[in-house]
């Protein structure tokens, strides 16, 4: 029961205003902290926390990743600049690439 109640108990009054906002409600995703997306976006930032200084770090050495996202995971695992950059091994054109065939002397 709404405090107002006691004073209107049909909440309908004409001409007061707090008959109006007792029937006001405010949606779950305009809090922070109920919306449903809100584990989603802790769990990201908690990423971002470990990748955003590993990114800055590869670039730094002079690599370039794709993304900064998951650039910790890389900084940790890769042994090439290949594998970090996500580049792939050229040998010449794109036949050649997708096959892995080395490229014959004409």
């Amino acid at each position: 029961m709404i405090l107002h109640q006691r004073t209107h108990p049909t909440l309908d009054v004409e001409g007061c205003f707090a008959c109006r906002v007792a029937a006001v409600n405010i949606g779950g995703a305009a809090y922070v902290t109920r919306s449903p997306d809100v584990g989603a976006c802790i769990a990201r930032e908690k990423r971002w926390d470990k990748d955003h200084p590993a990114y800055k770090a590869l670039r730094k050495d002079g690599l370039q990743p794709r993304t900064s996202e998951g650039a910790h995971e890389l900084m940790t695992t890769a042994s090439s600049r290949e594998q970090i950059e996500g580049l792939p091994k050229l040998h010449g054109d794109r036949g050649e690439l997708l096959t892995g065939a080395v490229p014959r002397a004409s």
